[in-house]
């Protein structure tokens, strides 16, 4: 239900995440509650952002800002009570799950289907392909990235030729939906994946392996730039933002540019209010000023916060609120064992974490829903499932 709600309804998703906390706390007693320090860690950053109040101005941003942040007061715990799922249960979860991606990823390339051309030259100057989940290509590229790790998980677990002949062609059917998407954010989870996979097969002396992985990863990305447009294009956008960059020229409207003068702007903030930042309320109009002031020629629509999840956090709340903020990130790394499974669990967290270094993932719905279901779903099963033959 939640999933489905994140490719077709906000009201949709925010039930199924209220009936999943419901469901899990249910009959439970509270002194278990506490017992969950990755809960706690994630209640001690989200209030201080509550109490930023105390110095913020702009109230109404403020309340934006702060309801986005509720699922963090049980989702988390939640899926600390809910009790490990038997593998017939998580097949079922596989295949539903490949069903409502592969609908909403039709769904999206009707639109190149329909009008390719127009789409292509789109491309040129950043827009993308539509998306499920609101047209949020970003959050919904992280997602379909993150199907293919557990499709990568589960494969061991399916008994059947079938049952692993359809998530190979899942496997495949994602890696090229990305490629033509063409989602920076979902690209760089994806390759963080295949990096990770690499290194592991490494440790695990299957030379072999880890050089085919290797050389598909590679292929795959060369005939992507030659044979995908839409990769192309996307490729050939961020090599000229990085050679406008080079030149100084970061106050222009492109994107990629975009982002790294907001990085600059905000590094400006948070050294001018390091310890208790500027409050949940008033990061939008702090950025604003210092686009006054160094950059006013950039238009008002392309004037965005910064987009890095820890910059953010230090300009809400500075010093104070991103030391619990750090300890809650990597907090999850003490329950993910050494071991196939575990390294499924690693390597979530990790592309979750490159992740936030380009987005601002914990500030809107849909980046919190990714980010806590995406990991804790992964850690939880791969803490509780029994382990398989090496991958």
């Amino acid at each position: 239900m939640m999933v489905l709600g994140f490719l077709c309804g906000r009201a949709i998703l925010s039930l199924g995440m209220f009936l999943f906390c419901l469901n899990a706390i249910w009959d439970t007693s509270p002194r278990k509650w506490f017992r969950d320090t990755y809960w706690l860690w994630g209640l001690a950053w989200t209030g201080l952002y509550l109490i930023s109040w105390f110095w913020s101005e702009d109230i109404p941003y403020y309340l934006e800002r702060i309801q986005v942040k509720l699922p963090f007061l049980l989702f988390p715990l939640a899926f600390g009570l809910m009790p490990a799922l038997p593998e017939k249960h998580l097949k079922v979860f596989t295949y539903g799950l490949l069903v409502l991606m592969l609908g909403g990823c039709a769904y999206s390339l009707s639109f190149l289907f329909r009008n390719y051309e127009e789409v292509l030259r789109g491309y040129s100057y950043s827009k993308v392909l539509p998306t499920p989940a609101y047209k949020d290509h970003i959050r919904f590229s992280i997602f379909t990235a993150w199907t293919i790790f557990w499709y990568f998980f589960m494969y061991r677990k399916m008994l059947t030729k079938t049952g692993k002949a359809i998530l190979i062609g899942a496997i495949l059917f994602f890696s090229l939906y990305l490629h033509v998407l063409a989602v920076k954010s979902g690209l760089l989870v994806l390759y963080s994946f295949a990096f990770l996979y690499f290194i592991y097969l490494l440790l695990k002396k299957r030379w072999r392996v880890a050089m085919a992985i290797a050389l598909i990863a590679g292929t795959a990305f060369y005939v992507s730039l030659k044979k995908v447009p839409s990769f192309k294009a996307k490729f050939y956008y961020v090599v000229f933002s990085f050679n406008e960059y080079r030149a100084g020229n970061v106050a222009s409207n492109v994107s990629d540019l975009g982002r790294l003068l907001s990085y600059d702007l905000g590094w400006k903030i948070f050294k001018e209010h390091p310890l208790a930042g500027v409050g949940a309320g008033d990061v939008r109009l702090e950025m604003k000023e210092k686009y006054e002031q160094y950059s006013p020629e950039t238009r008002p629509e392309e004037r965005i916060v910064p987009h890095n999840q820890f910059l953010e956090v230090a300009l809400v709340g500075g010093i104070l609120t991103l030391i619990p903020f750090f300890i809650w990130v990597i907090a999850p790394l003490k329950t993910i064992r050494k071991s196939r499974n575990g390294f499924y669990g690693l390597a979530t967290w990790f592309a979750l974490l490159a992740s936030m270094q380009v987005e601002p993932m914990l500030e809107v719905q849909f980046g919190v829903f990714v980010y806590l279901f995406c990991l804790l779903w992964m850690i939880k099963h791969t803490e509780t499932t029994p382990e398989t033959s090496v991958a």
